[in-house]
């Protein structure tokens, strides 16, 4: 009985040092943390809760984070809609563009191609780029905008704004002129 013990005991030990001879064997290939996203998402439609209201909503096709990359960062490059609700659910303000890259340290959002946002007011901006500081809650650009508002068409570079749309400043205007509202009502 003792001998079938031992016999027993060898085969454990036997059986236990193969298989951390195998764990060690495993080789571990580093990863750039600058180049390889820590999570990578794809068809993403989610909600964003601020003081315990959903207050945005975000679509993507695809969600890179690097999180562990020396400035934390994502990046949207298929696109991405973000969009402002209010309490029933319904888009305040919404916000689409080509791709977009957001550094968690500075709070930065920088959109690129076919930026396109909608407010409350109906407003509308359409530029190249836009960058939108969640620190300082402003919007700016140096690229050519198109602005529609309150009745009339906007253009120029260089743009400034609160992320309220409420105040802003266009450097190099182009052009301003009226809307025609009929061509919009089918008149």
């Amino acid at each position: 009985m003792k001998r079938l013990f031992h016999i027993a005991t060898v085969i454990l030990l036997l059986v236990s040092a193969s298989c951390k001879d195998e764990a060690t064997g495993i080789v571990k290939h580093p990863t750039n943390p600058e180049k390889v996203p820590t999570m990578t998402s794809r068809d993403v439609q989610t909600v964003i809760s601020d003081d315990g209201r959903t207050r945005y909503r975000i679509t993507t096709a695809l969600w890179q984070m690097f999180e562990e990359a020396k400035s934390p960062h994502w990046i949207f490059p298929r696109g991405v809609k973000a969009e402002e609700l209010d309490s029933a659910y319904e888009t305040i303000t919404s916000i689409k563009c080509d791709s977009a890259y957001y550094s968690e340290l500075e709070q930065l959002w920088d959109l690129h191609g076919n930026v396109n946002i909608t407010n409350a007011n109906g407003d509308v901006i359409m530029t190249d780029q836009l960058f939108w500081n969640q620190n300082t809650h402003m919007l700016y650009s140096e690229a050519f905008i198109h602005i529609e508002k309150q009745g009339r068409v906007i253009e120029g570079y260089g743009y400034e704004s609160n992320e309220r749309f409420t105040t802003y400043t266009l450097r190099r205007v182009e052009a301003i002129f009226p809307v025609d509202e009929s061509r919009f009502h089918g008149t």
